[in-house]
């Protein structure tokens, strides 16, 4: 998870925002998927302007692979509800999913009156960040360029029309205190901040160390470097040795005036993405808040206890049977790991099964997945869940001598499977199944996980996956390689390290 910190207090202690009078309409264009309350002219522009930004990112950051899947901004004008949905103070999270890549962002008025798209343009380069390229990026290099593009305005003179400019001073404002510590503090970060104050302090740092890196040619190579000996497993310090002496970088950055160069980039040629827009229907919107704390798993029991009363609300809705049984089995899952597992517990992390004397049974998650099929028997999401559970019940019988049962699972996965781009834990899934049958999956099988995760590179479910599943093969060198990229993630570095001992 990615959350960009909220410093304007005025708009989260001050007087509560008027009820937003356009209703809820969702959008979907060539690349990205938004919901929002406005009116429908408003977010047809916006959508276009998310078109031509990600292009922006595309022309300045050429990715080396591209996204599978449509990320889904979810646009409100109250922070406050996003820092209750994040337990944080944020204007935006980003969580690029192995379920499905999701941003929750503020979209409200700057101080000219005009709405402030910085929030959507720092989620966009999160995923740009996240997918378009192979080798995984610490906090600091992610949060800092994230924060320098979320600054882009588009001109609105005739004569500049389709340019972003990026990084003007009355956007970017000089960070102070800047000093080796503080660097190499901000190096070393893996994890989000307990307090928002230490948080924004290490996104002013970063910005300010990440903008000149990437953009100044006197640093040309410098954080390329730096990237590949972080992707390549060396210690934070140690990686921290390519961006030369810090004593002098950090002297240098604390010259400055202007925090990086102001770029201007214009969208050539010009074009007009195709956009649908529909009303939201009244289920979709009952969950929006709900479904991101189920996705961050920021209060578990109590968000599972939330949607089962929203199932009350809207008896006949498949999608909140759906949330709520997904809601009920991460639970499942936390009772059996003792917290988030890895690649949903399945691969070379089921040596980490903790057993508890009243582990959490998944009963509950069960009756309410067949309950959103029974009412959409087509509904994909809840066919995937379905299927998980039932692999997960086979593994825990440890009976891979029963060809009916995993041939239901993959009966249940076999259709997404064939698009892994956009459904790539589906494919991710029914590779595993043939895994835990004790099988050597079909050669479909495991070039749909392949394609699972060269077009999600930035989820870290997919990468373990596709590493085991080399290792398995004999693929020893490559599988290596994906795994050592993931020792510096402190979600995975302990699975990595296990993977890695029988990958010799």
């Amino acid at each position: 998870m990615v959350s960009r910190l909220c410093l304007l207090l005025i708009l989260i202690f001050g007087p509560s925002l008027p009820a937003h009078a356009n209703p809820w309409l969702r959008a979907e264009s060539d690349h990205y998927i938004v919901h929002a309350q406005m009116e429908d002219s408003e977010l047809r522009a916006l959508m276009q302007t998310i078109e031509d930004f990600d292009r922006v990112l595309n022309g300045l950051l050429p990715g080396e692979t591209w996204h599978g899947r449509k990320p889904e901004f979810f646009l409100i004008p109250n922070p406050r509800r996003i820092a209750r949905v994040v337990d944080f103070g944020a204007t935006a999270v980003c969580e690029n999913h192995a379920e499905l890549p999701v941003a929750y962002a503020l979209y409200a008025p700057d101080a000219a009156g005009q709405p402030d798209p910085g929030e959507i343009f720092y989620c966009l380069t999160q995923f740009h960040l996240g997918n378009a390229f192979f080798r995984p990026k610490p906090m600091w290099t992610s949060a800092g360029l994230s924060h320098y593009f979320a600054t882009a305005v588009r001109s609105d003179k005739p004569e500049s029309e389709g340019v972003f400019i990026i990084g003007q001073p009355r956007r970017l404002s000089p960070v102070s205190g800047i000093t080796r510590q503080a660097l190499a503090e901000a190096l070393r970060v893996r994890f989000r901040h307990r307090t928002e104050e230490e948080y924004a302090r290490f996104l002013d740092v970063s910005r300010a160390l990440a903008s000149p890196l990437l953009l100044e040619q006197r640093f040309a190579g410098v954080l390329d470097r730096y990237v590949d000996a972080y992707a390549r497993g060396r210690d934070m310090e140690d990686a921290a040795r390519e961006l030369g002496d810090l004593d002098a970088l950090a002297q240098e950055l604390a010259r400055r005036r202007v925090v990086a160069p102001v770029r201007r980039v214009k969208v050539d040629p010009p074009a007009t993405y195709r956009v649908t827009i529909r009303p939201m229907r009244r289920d979709e919107i009952a969950v929006i808040d709900l479904r991101f704390e189920r996705l961050l798993e920021t209060r578990l029991k109590s968000t599972a206890r939330d949607l089962r009363e929203v199932t009350a609300d809207h008896p006949d809705s498949a999608l909140v049977w759906y949330e709520f049984a997904a809601a009920e089995y991460a639970r499942v899952q936390h009772s059996d790991f003792g917290g988030r597992p890895v690649f949903r517990g399945f691969g070379f992390s089921n040596g980490e099964l903790i057993v508890m004397a009243n582990p959490y049974s998944d009963a509950e998650a069960w009756r309410a997945v067949n309950r959103a099929l029974a009412i959409d028997p087509d509904l994909e999401s809840a066919q995937r869940l379905k299927a998980e559970i039932m692999l997960a019940r086979l593994v825990r019988e440890g009976n891979p001598d029963d060809p009916p049962s995993y041939d239901e699972v993959r009966a249940l996965l076999k259709k997404q499977a064939r698009n892994p781009e956009r459904h790539p834990l589906a494919a991710a899934l029914y590779h595993q199944t043939y895994i835990e049958q004790g099988r050597t999956p079909p050669l479909a099988a495991q070039k749909q996980l392949e394609r699972a995760f060269l077009h999600n590179a930035g989820v870290g479910d997919f990468r373990y996956a596709q590493a085991t599943a080399l290792s398995r093969r004999g693929e020893k060198e490559m599988a290596r390689g994906l795994l050592i990229s993931m020792l510096n993630d402190p979600a995975f570095s302990a699975a990595a390290w296990r993977a890695l001992e029988v990958t010799q």
